[in-house]
């Protein structure tokens, strides 16, 4: 159980420091160099994919608080493929880790599933 917690605060650490802290706490991208980048096109390919295919409106919701949630649910998908596989799967490592590789995309996927049926519940997602 303590693997799995670690785990997940470790994948969502990296996930923090490579994406999260792009962001200032207003939701908009910091811009280090002059460049004129738009919020939406510093996020990350699997936010972007996210707010596509949900219909995220940008304007209820802060980008930095998104890839804060986006983070966890990264870190719980692989938190507990790595412990199942583990568990389902003794003394083979090349098979663990082929078949943690296989079900992390389903999974991910699923999980976002989950996260834009509850920003639809909360009305976050733009009406057509």
């Amino acid at each position: 159980m303590i693997e799995v917690i670690i785990t997940i605060f470790i994948v969502y650490l990296i996930y923090f420091f490579v994406s999260v802290q792009r962001f200032d706490k207003n939701g908009h991208f910091k811009n280090k160099k002059k460049e004129k980048i738009s919020d939406y096109e510093a996020l990350p390919s699997e936010v972007k994919y996210f707010i596509k295919k949900y219909n995220v409106d940008l304007e209820k919701i802060n980008l930095r608080a998104l890839l804060k949630i986006i983070g966890i649910i990264l870190g719980l998908d692989i938190g507990i493929l790595s412990i199942l596989s583990i568990l389902l799967i003794k003394n083979n490592v090349v098979l663990e880790i082929l078949v943690a590789s296989i079900l992390i995309i389903p999974l991910y996927l699923i999980s976002l599933k989950f996260l834009g049926n509850y920003f639809k519940k909360k009305g976050l997602i733009k009406n057509e």
